[in-house]
């Protein structure tokens, strides 16, 4: 069986996805990944064969855009506003727009070269991120099943969505004009299974079809470093940010410096992982304080007793699936959502934004190092997570869904 994946073009929507690629590939099917230039290294680094499309079009760019309307019309960010609902309605809308031509645009430029392609090598299934607009279209093209990877949980917005449930009249005018240009009928809800690795009790809504499996982190790979191959001394408090984050949420200033600040004399092992460009404006940090670049997430969670990070999916699920206890401070509505997922279950406390106050930031990380409820909670998500199928075991579900519809 040959199976095409067609990953968001952002590094941590890709990397759930990569389990079940090589679980694929260890089952002796071949696996090709279609990728725009933003994941096009990082797919390479993981081991697949990647076929490069829609180079000029950059997703996180048009997706800062939005934030940038937003800060411009409102003054405000999105942390500072939290929830969606908050958002003046005529700025929401347009918000959304832009947000959803991004995607429109994302498709449209990658689909005559991954039309192709798909033509060429011929594959016998597409696996598709869930937000991935050109997935459903090169599947109904060729006629074969689309399998859509989530990537952490989801919310009842998604019905809004095209291909999971939102009218094809509502969908952009140029996504419908890129379906009519290759003859393809435009469907309200595609898909013949959605891959789900996400703990059942942090999801909040269910996407058809799901199949729900063990979220196994990926974040990259690298050498491990001397003083990951020892357990801490101290108590150690990894701290993250999201790159992609730093691409797509103009106009907000990372609230790195101010954990740091918060954690400063608490005697413990203090480990930020960061991009090149994170660390170039955070500057000096106090004694005591590792900065890393590019280390992955999973290596330096395992050894955590206290995470604090923005909630993004693949960071929360990666510190979950590691049963450490997070403070989140989450920066835009769907962090937002992770976080009050993993505080419900009592794995976590959350800080709304804008988070300046160093001092509740330390009061929240002092408590889950304190009370043991916090790891308790923690422990049980880590159980809950390795309960659920392997990726192995996807990968046999994949085959048996594509075999029936031959």
């Amino acid at each position: 069986m040959r199976v095409l994946f067609v990953p968001l073009a952002a590094a941590s929507h890709y990397y759930p996805m990569v389990p079940l690629a090589w679980a694929l590939r260890t089952a002796g099917h071949e696996v090709c990944v279609a990728a725009q230039s933003g994941v096009t290294d990082t797919a390479v680094r993981s081991g697949m064969q990647v076929y490069p499309v829609g180079a000029d079009f950059d997703l996180l760019a048009h997706l800062g855009r939005a934030q940038e309307v937003l800060r411009r019309e409102t003054g405000r960010t999105l942390a500072g506003f939290g929830e969606m609902s908050a958002i003046p309605e005529d700025v929401r809308r347009r918000y959304v727009a832009l947000r959803n031509a991004a995607h429109t645009g994302a498709a449209s430029a990658m689909a005559d070269e991954l039309v192709a392609f798909a033509r060429h090598w011929r594959p016998d299934v597409i696996v598709c991120d869930v937000v991935a607009l050109v997935g459903p279209l090169v599947a109904e093209v060729m006629g074969i099943p689309l399998v859509h990877q989530a990537w952490g949980p989801q919310h009842a917005g998604m019905v809004r969505f095209p291909g999971h449930g939102a009218p094809v009249d509502s969908w952009p005018d140029e996504l419908r004009a890129l379906y009519e240009r290759f003859g393809a009928t435009p469907r309200a809800t595609g898909g013949v299974l959605t891959v789900d690795p996400c703990p059942p009790s942090l999801q909040a809504f269910r996407l058809p079809h799901q199949l729900v499996t063990r979220f196994v982190p990926y974040n990259g790979s690298t050498v491990i470093p001397d003083w990951l191959r020892r357990p801490p001394e101290r108590p150690r408090v990894g701290v993250s940010w999201s790159v992609s984050n730093s691409a797509t949420l103009v106009g907000q200033e990372a609230p790195l410096g101010t954990v740091i600040d918060a954690l400063d004399g608490l005697d413990t092992d203090v480990v930020v992982t960061v991009g090149a460009q994170d660390r170039a404006a955070l500057g000096p940090v106090p004694p005591g304080v590792r900065v890393v670049e590019g280390m992955p997430l999973h290596l330096v969670a395992a050894t955590c007793s206290v995470a604090v990070n923005h909630a993004g999916a693949g960071t929360m699920l990666t510190v979950a699936a590691a049963g450490v206890p997070q403070v989140m401070l989450p920066q835009e509505p769907g962090q937002l959502r992770n976080a009050e997922t993993v505080a419900a279950v009592g794995a976590g406390t959350l800080i709304r934004g804008p988070q300046t106050d160093a001092g509740e930031i330390r009061t929240a990380v002092r408590s889950l190092l304190d009370e043991p409820r916090w790891a308790k909670a923690a422990a049980g998500l880590r159980d809950e997570n390795a309960a659920q199928l392997t990726p192995a075991q996807a990968a046999d579900a994949v085959a048996e869904r594509v075999a029936e519809r031959r």
